[in-house]
C-alpha cells in the first residue's frame, strides 16, 4: 500500500560487451509494490539495433547472488546477471537516489512491518495444527531455538522478500529476551497472544509491545554471534557422535589405541595430533578439528596439547549412548 506506483529506475550497460554492443544502454525498472523488475532499451540515433522491451516485467533472479533482485543489487558500480547477461550498473534517477537515501537513514526498511508480521503469523498458523509443529518446521536443525538464518529462510518460504534489517526487526519482536535467538516459549508468546484473548489478563505477554522499525547494530551482532555459536555446537555434536560411534562399532579399538599411545610416548598424556595419527594408523580418518572438538566436549578444560589418554578413552566409551540418538 505504501509503495503503490513507486518505481526505482537505474541505467546499465553490458559488463563485457561485444564491439557492436559497447554503446547500448539499458534502464532497469524496479517496482516496489510487488518486487517485480523489467528492463527496456531506450532508442538511440544511428545505433543500428532495434530497441524497446528487453525483459518482461516479472520476479527475476539475480544470478550473481542467487537471490531475487533487490533495490540494493542495482546500485551504481554493482555487477548483476539476469538470463545469462551480465550488466554493470551505471546511474540512477533523482527520485531513486532520494528514495534510497531516505531508506538507508531509516535502516532500508521498505515494508509496512506490522502488516508483514501479521501475514507471517497467519501463514505460520496454516503450517500445522499446533504451535509445536510450526516451531519444529522453523527450527531446521532441531536445536530448540530459531536463529536469524532460519528466520530468513522462513520469510523466503512465505514469499516475503525482505532485507536483513527487516528480518532482524521481526526477530526482535519475537525475541523478548533480546539475546539474538528465539526460544520455544518466546515463539509461543508472540504467535498465541491473539489466539486466546480471553486469557490475556493471566498472561505475562505485553500486548502493547511495538515492532522495532529502526536498525539496531548491537542486536544484529548478537544474532550473528548466536548463529555462529549454534553452528559450532552442531559441528561439535556431529564430530563427537561420529567418533564415539566408530569406537562402538570397531571391536578392540580402545586396546589398540592404548598400544599406539604407549609406542608414541612414555608419558600419560598425548596431543590432538597424536590422537589423529593413531586413529589413522588404525584405519579411521577423522578431521583434526573434529578430534579437538570431541576432546574438548568430553573433557572440558583439558589442554589439547596434554590429553590424559586413559581418561579420554574412558570418556569416549561412556559417552556413546548419550550421543547415539539425535534429540
Amino acid at each position: 500500500m505504501y509503495n503503490g506506483n513507486k518505481i526505482l529506475r537505474f541505467t546499465a550497460k553490458f559488463a563485457s560487451p561485444k564491439p557492436e554492443d559497447v554503446l547500448r544502454r539499458f534502464v532497469f525498472n524496479f517496482y516496489l509494490w510487488d518486487d517485480c523488475m523489467s528492463i527496456h532499451e531506450p532508442p538511440q540515433r544511428n545505433l543500428g539495433i532495434i530497441t524497446g522491451k528487453f525483459l518482461e516485467k516479472g520476479v527475476h533472479l539475480n544470478q550473481k547472488t542467487g537471490r531475487l533482485f533487490e533495490p540494493r543489487d542495482c546500485l551504481p558500480g554493482n555487477i548483476v546477471q539476469c538470463l545469462n547477461h551480465e550488466f554493470e550498473m551505471l546511474e540512477m534517477d533523482e527520485y531513486t537516489r532520494k528514495y534510497l537515501s531516505d531508506a538507508s537513514s531509516a535502516g532500508f526498511m521498505n515494508y509496512d512491518l506490522p502488516s508483514v508480521l501479521e501475514k507471517l503469523r497467519e501463514a505460520m498458523r496454516q503450517q500445522g495444527p499446533t504451535v509445536k509443529e510450526i516451531f519444529r518446521k522453523f527450527d531446521k536443525d532441531h536445536n530448540g531455538v530459531i536463529t536469524i538464518e532460519e528466520m530468513k529462510e522462513a520469510c523466503q518460504k512465505f514469499a516475503l522478500q525482505m532485507t536483513d534489517y527487516e528480518v532482524t526487526a521481526i526477530m526482535r519482536h519475537f525475541d523478548t529476551r533480546q539475546d539474538g535467538q528465539i526460544s520455544y516459549n518466546e515463539f509461543c508468546d508472540v504467535l498465541l497472544e491473539q489466539d486466546y484473548p480471553a486469557t490475556a489478563k493471566y498472561s505475562k505477554v505485553n500486548d502493547d509491545r511495538k515492532l522495532h522499525q529502526t536498525a539496531d547494530t548491537d542486536y544484529s551482532a548478537r544474532t550473528q554471534a548466536k548463529t555462529l555459536q549454534r553452528s559450532e555446537v552442531e559441528k561439535i555434536r556431529r564430530a563427537a557422535r561420529e567418533i564415539t560411534d566408530a569406537f562402538s562399532k570397531k571391536a578392540g579399538l580402545t586396546h589398540k589405541l592404548m598400544k599406539e599411545f604407549s609406542a608414541m610416548t612414555h608419558q600419560k598424556t598425548v596431543t590432538v595430533e597424536m590422537v589423529h595419527a593413531a586413529l589413522l594408523r588404525l584405519g579411521l580418518a577423522f578431521d583434526l578439528d573434529d578430534i579437538e572438538r570431541t576432546v574438548l566436549f568430553l573433557m572440558p578444560g583439558v589442554d589439547p596439547a596434554a590429553i590424559p589418554y586413559f581418561e579420554f578413552l574412558q570418556a569416549v566409551n561412556c559417552s556413546y549412548h548419550d550421543l547415539a540418538a539425535t534429540r
